[in-house]
């Protein structure tokens, strides 16, 4: 019998006000679409961290996986990631979930990576 291995890992939790990456995307929303818009997404949202599938395990349901039994029972109202602002996987598999992008092109301060902010209403259906 094989060794058990670890294939992939996610995780998230409730963004708040005073957090680093909730109020630099919450700012980022707020300028592009306004304060109302930032509000309605981030303001009792559940923040997808990271996730994250070794590439031999890509295309296996991994990943959608993760996400899903995540997000369960979570009392959010929407779900909220960053992703590297390319055509990845990744991305197809946010989209395939039913997230949209909010942002592109979306530089972290300090950084030079343009990343994609993409959120999608709870509950997963």
């Amino acid at each position: 019998m094989a060794e058990p291995q670890i294939v992939g890992f996610a995780y998230g939790f409730r963004g708040a006000p005073g957090q680093w990456w909730h109020d630099v995307v919450w700012r980022g929303l707020a300028d592009r679409l306004g304060q109302e818009a930032a509000d309605a997404w981030m303001g009792y949202a559940f923040e997808l961290a990271e996730i994250h599938v070794h590439p031999e395990w890509h295309g296996k349901g991994i990943g959608r996986a993760m996400i899903t039994t995540l997000c369960a029972g979570r009392r959010e109202r929407s779900a909220i990631l960053s992703t590297h602002d390319q055509p990845t996987a990744a991305r197809h598999l946010y989209a395939s979930m039913g997230f949209t992008d909010l942002l592109t092109r979306f530089v972290f301060p300090g950084g030079h990576e343009e990343y994609a902010i993409a959120g999608r209403p709870l509950p997963l259906t």
